[in-house]
């Protein structure tokens, strides 16, 4: 799960720097990342996608032993051989970094955005889905991971690299648009990848797969808020006042961003449920608090409506007024984050209570 997370903030960091480095430098703050950064970033991807190499290779080596596992799981194994792929990736991208010149920063930039993307590629082929529906899955994957990472990219540097918010309306006017694509790409990617996955999106929180994809969809609704705070609310705060600071609002939907990668990390090393296979020991601990009885196979999930539920929906709202005022009040990003979070518990707890298992 830590190596998935930090392979996807290397990802990030990454498709957001070259992407950046594309983009005229009147139409965006001043940013500054120093090139090991890029370099580190750029060494560690194949480093963290070995993991999965490894667990795999752990698993046959008491039959076959460690040399010849490791062996026969880098020739012979999807995960093998698209990690082949993944180190020589690394390799190129590192060298295009390495010889960037500042004369020909844009070229280097956009070879070394093609080079992340084939990485992402190789990532997305020994996927989950991307093994049990090769073209979908591969697909579905690639077009998930690298919407999402132009997206966490670009608010990662910005937010943490930018040493100014000159030209801010000017970069809010394309990077806004940026958004609403990587968000389209990531919602309807996730669809594919829930179809080939999961018998039921539901049914699949009775399971650990499922509560961490619920979690995951969850964290969507303040990170779309803080997308609208800052595509909307801060431009007007910004053209009213130009002194106004806006980084520490994209910082926050960097954050929330993160928490959605560390989710995706959780709920991508589970195992998804498949078909009439599910038992009464596979069931979420999660799920567990809010449900006990013997839950099989044949076990489905309905939905009631109680008071109970209408007051968490009540609180729901209340929480979304205290962001607001928070907001409003400049309050530290901290307290906005804390108060996201709770919104998050709030709404998971009365979606959990109004399942009824039948």
């Amino acid at each position: 799960m830590i190596s998935q997370v930090l392979l996807y903030v290397c990802f990030s960091i990454l498709a957001g720097s070259f992407l950046l480095q594309l983009i005229p430098s009147t139409y965006r703050p001043d940013v500054k990342i120093p090139t090991n950064y890029l370099l580190i970033s750029a060494i560690m991807v194949p480093i963290f996608a070995f993991v999965p190499v490894l667990d795999t290779t752990l698993f046959i080596a008491p039959r076959l032993g460690f040399g010849e596992a490791i062996k026969t799981v880098l020739l012979s194994y999807t995960v093998g051989n698209a990690w082949n792929f993944t180190v020589i990736g690394s390799v190129l991208l590192v060298l295009v970094i390495a010889l960037m010149r500042s004369n020909e920063k844009r070229t280097s930039a956009f070879i070394a955005l093609g080079l992340t993307f084939g990485l992402m590629l190789s990532v997305a082929w020994s996927s989950h889905a991307g093994v049990m529906e090769p073209l979908m899955g591969i697909t579905g994957h690639f077009i998930h991971l690298a919407a999402i990472s132009v997206w966490v990219g670009v608010v990662l540097v910005v937010g943490w690299f930018a040493t100014n918010h000159h030209h801010w309306l000017t970069f809010l006017s394309w990077f806004s648009k940026v958004a609403i694509g990587c968000l389209v790409a990531t919602a309807l990617s996730g669809i594919l990848l829930m179809d080939i996955l999961v018998d039921g999106y539901a049914n699949s929180w009775m399971v650990s797969y499922g509560q961490g994809l619920l979690i995951k969809h969850l964290f969507l609704i303040p990170l779309v808020f803080y997308a609208f705070l800052n595509g909307i609310v801060v431009k007007n705060l910004l053209s009213k006042d130009a002194s106004f600071n806006p980084i520490p609002w994209i910082r926050l939907e960097g954050i929330i961003l993160f928490v959605i990668f560390t989710m995706t990390a959780f709920f991508t090393q589970q195992s998804p449920p498949h078909g009439n296979s599910l038992t009464n020991d596979d069931v979420s601990p999660l799920f567990r608090l809010f449900h006990g009885g013997i839950i099989d196979s044949s076990s489905t999930i309905g939905f009631t409506i109680n008071i109970e539920i209408v007051y968490f929906f009540l609180l729901s709202i209340l929480f979304l007024g205290l962001i607001i005022w928070s907001i409003y009040k400049k309050a530290s990003i901290i307290i906005t984050f804390l108060l996201s979070c709770l919104l998050v518990v709030n709404i998971y707890i009365m979606l959990m209570i109004s399942v009824v298992v039948r």
